[in-house]
């Protein structure tokens, strides 16, 4: 591979890898496990850089080698015995107020019982802040299908923590507002009415 093209992708991961490492943490909710996919996805993503014909769908690419190689793994996975689920260390280096980590655990258990497809779109829209597009390009299927999952998804997810809609809103328009990503990343304000 020619340098300049080196230099275009790591200009281009540069973009996209804060949200490719909190993605990762978000599915498999372990950091070491998540470092691990961050650092394959990124080889495998250098190794077919070439078939990149525009840079503006560089995030795509990257996040659809990402979903392939957590899918992959977790049905892998299934075999192992010693999976871990401990959520504490895998939030330990965001370091979320004491009193949001309650919160977080149970927004990644609401997650963690939605259907997996649903999940993912979830967590690729509040966590990685992926547009809709770049989600379905992932996922694929139509656009429609991933509002849908993305606005059942959250609506599961309000319903198992018993949070009441604040707005008079209803359906994605309404949801658009409610990110997961401030409870998640530790920032902002999340309040359970």
């Amino acid at each position: 591979m020619k340098q300049s093209k080196k230099e275009e992708f790591l200009q281009l991961l540069e973009s996209v890898y804060s949200r490719l490492s909190r993605y990762a943490l978000a599915v498999t909710r372990n950091k070491e496990e998540a470092e691990d996919l961050v650092s394959d996805a990124v080889l495998l993503a250098l190794e077919r850089f070439d078939t990149v014909t525009d840079a503006d769908h560089f995030a795509g690419f990257i996040f659809k080698i990402t979903s392939r190689l957590h899918k992959r793994r977790r049905y892998r996975d299934r075999f192992r015995i010693d999976y871990d689920h401990e959520m504490a260390e895998a939030l330990e280096d965001h370091a979320p107020l004491p009193d949001r980590a309650a919160e977080i655990a149970l927004v990644m258990a609401a997650l963690d019982r939605l259907p997996a497809k649903m999940k993912e779109t979830v967590v690729l829209f509040d966590v990685a802040d992926l547009s809709l597009d770049e989600i379905r390009a992932i996922q694929g299927g139509t656009l429609s299908g991933v509002k849908s999952r993305l606005l059942r998804g959250r609506e599961a997810i309000q319903k198992y923590l018993g949070i009441k809609q604040k707005s008079e809103e209803s359906g994605f328009l309404a949801l658009k507002h409610e990110s997961l990503s401030p409870l998640l990343s530790g920032t902002g304000e999340y309040y359970a009415h």
